[in-house]
């Protein structure tokens, strides 16, 4: 194995363990329904179970990031969530920075899918076998 490849592979499973915490804290902090969270929601026009739903989603996300053959499913999911952050935020009309830390984490998150995406088509059926 040359030294590059292992330097790729540290500094992903680095990218991965640095976005599952970011994740598993956003989630957690949804679940114990911490005042920011609730009031940011509702500030949305988003009902309390969709808090709940995007909380429980981010854990899914930050568990497929590890496991084997579902990385990129798990970084397009987290990436999906970083996208209506975004939008949410520019809807209600908050500050151009607001959105800025979810977008920067939604690139990183393509960036990852995109490294990982021969997994997407090992998983999902090719058209031309659906076609048979």
């Amino acid at each position: 194995m040359t030294s590059t490849r292992m330097g790729w592979q540290i500094g992903g499973r680095v990218l991965r363990g640095l976005l599952t915490a970011f994740f598993l804290v956003a989630a957690g902090m949804k679940f114990a329904a911490v005042a920011f969270e609730v009031s940011g929601f509702a500030r949305f026009g988003y009902p309390l179970g969709f808090m709940y739903a995007v909380g429980a989603a981010q854990l899914v996300g930050a568990v497929l990031l590890w496991v084997r053959g579902y990385v990129a499913h798990g970084a397009l999911l987290l990436a999906a969530i970083m996208a209506g952050a975004v939008a949410s935020h520019l809807r209600a009309g908050d500050p151009l920075l607001m959105p800025v830390p979810a977008f920067v984490l939604m690139i990183l998150l393509a960036g990852l899918a995109y490294a990982r995406r021969n997994e997407l088509s090992a998983v999902a059926p090719r058209a031309s076998t659906l076609l048979r």
